[in-house]
């Protein structure tokens, strides 16, 4: 059987994964799917963890997770025990020095204070949107002047349609949920996940830069015209529109 490493990597190489879109659709850390890719287990928070991380990232790769997590328990318990003479000695010489009682009061402080920590790490819902921009849904860039006039000053002769202005893209996602990045004029605007029926508009003055990580449920629009899906289902696609260019799904 092929090692579950190499399993890994040729089965998110196959449907073009990124480590970056992972971490976001599995809530665990890209440098933990990398380690378990190239069976660093050591770097992983220890083996309770390992195998958690290792039946969640096989599923969603669409591996027979039995077969993984068997071959996994065969090599964990044919690997040797960790030594413990070491820690039997350090022991010793602290109680020897006459600070037993103070070296293990330490040694528990120190403890609860790293289960708080990962505690806080790992078992908040929302881990992996903490690491991403906080950025305001409504709040989009308009020209200067634009919507500055009083409600109650308007009437139907004020409401003549304008000009787009730069470059506007919006987004609808459907049927599945599908993780984006977005860049306008080379800051980006956004970065997470939408889910079925989510909708965003984006703005820019020169152009708007995509990375979408399953393209088949994302719908586009870009200054009033629609273009339809970006790709196909589970893929990856990178688009960039800029100002005074015909829109289309052609370039890079």
């Amino acid at each position: 059987m092929m090692p579950i490493g190499e399993t890994l990597k040729n089965a998110r190489m196959k449907k073009e994964y990124t480590f970056e879109y992972l971490e976001e659709a599995t809530k665990i850390r890209a440098k933990y799917l990398k380690a378990l890719e190239e069976e660093q287990y050591d770097v992983l928070p220890g083996p309770v963890y390992a195998k958690a991380f290792l039946r969640t990232y096989a599923k969603y790769l669409e591996l027979d997770t039995e077969d993984i997590m068997m071959e996994y328990n065969v090599m964990a318990n044919n690997a040797p025990a960790p030594p413990i003479v070491e820690r039997k000695e350090i022991e010793r010489e602290s109680v020897v020095g006459g600070g037993g009682k103070k070296w293990r009061y330490l040694a528990a402080g120190a403890a609860v204070v790293a289960l708080l920590a990962f505690n806080a790490l790992y078992n908040t819902p929302k881990r992996a949107e903490d690491n991403k921009p906080d950025i305001p849904q409504t709040v989009q860039r308009e020209p200067a002047g634009q919507n500055s006039t009083p409600e109650n000053n308007k009437t139907p002769k004020d409401t003549v349609p304008q000009p787009v202005q730069g470059v506007r893209v919006v987004l609808k996602v459907s049927d599945d949920p599908s993780w984006m990045r977005v860049e306008a004029d080379g800051n980006t605007i956004f970065s997470g996940t939408l889910e079925p029926g989510q909708m965003k508009d984006f703005k820019a003055e020169q152009r708007i830069f995509l990375h979408v990580g399953n393209a088949g449920a994302v719908e586009v629009s870009v200054n009033g015209k629609d273009l339809g899906r970006l790709g196909a289902v589970g893929k990856v696609e990178k688009k960039t529109f800029s100002v005074g260019e015909e829109p289309n799904l052609t370039q890079g």
